[in-house]
């Protein structure tokens, strides 16, 4: 008998506008190379505010 898993994606948002923050989850897909290429470009819907704006990833985030 085998352990069987899954995998889930955990992102953190901060609003441009109202730079309020929320979580998002997504199970990636066998098409998706990279953990961030889920949402980059992506336009991402604030649920504090209702800015719908362009996801990019936090700046120094991948250096660290």
């Amino acid at each position: 008998m085998s352990h069987e898993f899954t995998v889930e994606v955990l992102y953190h948002f901060n609003c441009g506008e109202c730079k309020n923050w929320w979580s998002q989850t997504s199970t990636p897909d066998s098409n998706q190379t990279t953990l961030t290429c889920g949402v980059v470009g992506k336009y991402i819907y604030c649920p504090h505010c209702g800015a719908d704006e362009k996801a990019i990833i936090k700046e120094g985030f991948l250096n660290e």
